[in-house]
């Protein structure tokens, strides 16, 4: 798990994260409970390319990069 520091909560009245200030290394939680690094950052406000760091619900997903939209990104951690 990651441990260590608190989690930054930046949601918005949507419950939605701005995600175009988030830096590329940053970690972030899911709304399906994974955590994952964020490689890039297209800065377009909607979209994170990020790889798993963990996965509650698939483990095998751990290491694969995938896309995360605005509304499945939760906190940074």
């Amino acid at each position: 798990m990651v441990q260590g520091g608190r989690s930054e909560d930046v949601s918005n009245t949507n419950d939605t994260v701005s995600l175009q200030d988030i830096p590329e290394g940053s970690k972030v939680r899911l709304r399906s409970g994974a955590i994952a690094e964020v490689t890039a950052n297209p800065r377009d406000g909607g979209w994170l390319f990020i790889r798993f760091l963990e996965h509650p619900d698939d483990p095998s997903k751990v290491g694969e990069d995938d896309m995360a939209f605005c509304t499945d990104v939760l906190a940074i951690v």
